[in-house]
């Protein structure tokens, strides 16, 4: 009898404990509603028929947008922060203005002498500046994927007071310059804490524009900076700093993390999945998205050497985008 009773008490302990902690870092399929407004927003380059890695449109988008309509259905309203002049894209019909807002340059830039940028690093930056967008926020580039369902929570502390970073190794951040040598340029820089991962990025707009407020020469740097070529690293070893001196993602991180405005979380490895051309030609990688269905995915096209390998690889990802998201959002043409 004795053995029962406490069978019957560690079944409640486990029970309780679930229920109290079950929307921490939650992937419960359940549509909790935020108690506060969160929107997303995109960059996209739009619809081009190029070779460029950087501007061909392999259909991301499309997929991005019902991978967040499927998986996270409680989000606010969607930004697409694109190149102008703003343009509805093609597979759109006339309500997706229900949901969706499209912003370009000319309305986040407001120094249009940094205009016409193509340098994602210099743009994100602008984000704080799209008209209307919520305090918080999640920024997905279009080839990031949500692969499973996702609460508010795996982005955004309850009270809303703090987000949840990237599991960038933030006590490894060090100096943004090369050595250490700050006589070399004259302006101050955040801590510089490598690449960050490929995933969707909870931001609040007041961090970031704190964060802005302390590094302005530093933005102004990344803005003057009007294109890139790949990570952008020329022109950071030009000027003694680290080769992802532009990225924001991790200095934001660090720096939300030193004022105590964030929590540091690392995602169990099998909820972030990476797949790129460059080290993954026969997209192989695929297949563990369809087993695991993972949050976060990313599919990255870099490094496509021709045309005829371009077509395979665009043939094979919207197989699997189809696949994947059946379903048509309400704004879709059908």
């Amino acid at each position: 009898m004795i053995y029962h009773i406490i069978i019957i008490l560690i079944l409640f302990m486990i029970i309780n404990y679930y229920f109290n902690n079950v929307e921490n870092f939650s992937s419960n399929k359940l549509n909790i509603k935020p108690p506060f407004p969160i929107d997303v927003v995109y960059t996209w380059a739009g619809e081009q028929n190029t070779s460029n890695a950087r501007l061909a449109d392999n259909n991301e988008l499309k997929y991005s947008l019902r991978s967040v309509m499927k998986y996270a259905p409680w989000v606010n309203k969607i930004y697409i922060l694109m190149n102008p002049p703003k343009k509805k894209p093609s597979w759109f019909n006339n309500k997706y203005s229900d949901k969706i807002i499209l912003v370009d340059h000319y309305d986040t830039f407001k120094n249009k002498n940094h205009l016409p940028s193509t340098n994602s690093n210099a743009i994100e930056t602008t984000m704080v500046n799209i008209p209307g967008l919520s305090e918080h926020f999640i920024y997905f580039n279009d080839d990031v994927y949500l692969g499973n369902y996702v609460s508010y929570l795996d982005f955004f502390n309850k009270d809303g007071s703090k987000i949840i970073v990237d599991d960038l190794p933030l006590n490894k951040c060090k100096s943004m310059i090369i050595n250490d040598q700050s006589e070399s340029i004259d302006m101050i820089l955040p801590f510089y804490c490598g690449i960050s991962q490929h995933i969707p990025f909870a931001c609040k707009k007041s961090i970031i524009k704190e964060y802005q407020k302390d590094y302005t020469d530093y933005i102004e740097f990344i803005r003057n900076i009007k294109s890139r070529k790949g990570t952008g690293k020329t022109i950071c070893h030009d000027n003694n700093l680290h080769k992802w001196c532009q990225q924001q993602h991790g200095p934001i991180a660090k720096f939300s993390y030193d004022n105590n405005y964030a929590i540091s979380y690392k995602f169990p490895k099998n909820q972030i999945i990476y797949v790129s051309y460059q080290f993954d030609p026969y997209l192989k990688a695929l297949n563990r998205i369809k087993k695991t269905k993972p949050k976060f995915y990313c599919i990255n096209d870099t490094n496509i050497e021709n045309n005829e390998n371009r077509k395979i690889f665009y043939d094979k990802i919207n197989n699997f985008m189809k696949n994947y998201y059946p379903e048509k959002p309400f704004f879709e043409k059908k």
